[in-house]
């Protein structure tokens, strides 16, 4: 038996780096299942040591998609002034979210893999 209930929110970080918080929470007898929910404005892959794309455009406050399509872990971060951040180490079919809030280029690269190398232009 679960009980449904609608979470939506963020979770601040230093910077001005969020995750997106908008999941149904299913609780049941062993706790709590979490199911992400939300459109992204652009979903970048890694794979092969690459970011796919290279270069992408999003606007204000609009979420991007990190999806790990290799088959080892990728640690990707980002340490533009007002735009750092640091998703940790993610394993291979692992997606994580952000929110960028500042405007300009965010550099986003892997600590993992340092030729990694990512742009994202954020737009009003």
């Amino acid at each position: 038996m679960y009980s449904e209930n609608e979470v939506d929110g963020f979770m601040s970080l230093p910077g001005l780096f969020r995750v997106m918080l908008s999941a149904t929470v299913f609780l049941g007898m062993s706790g709590a299942i979490i199911a992400m929910a939300a459109d992204p404005a652009a979903t970048i892959s890694q794979k092969g040591r690459n970011f796919t794309p290279a270069a992408v455009t999003v606007k204000k406050g609009d979420m991007v998609r990190f999806v790990n399509d290799d088959f080892y872990g990728h640690n990707v971060y980002s340490e533009t002034e007002g735009a750092s951040f640091d998703i940790g180490l993610q394993p291979p079919g692992e997606e994580r979210d952000v929110v960028l809030e500042k405007l300009g280029i965010v550099d986003i690269r892997c600590r993992i893999h340092p030729r990694m190398r990512l742009k994202i232009t954020v737009t009003e």
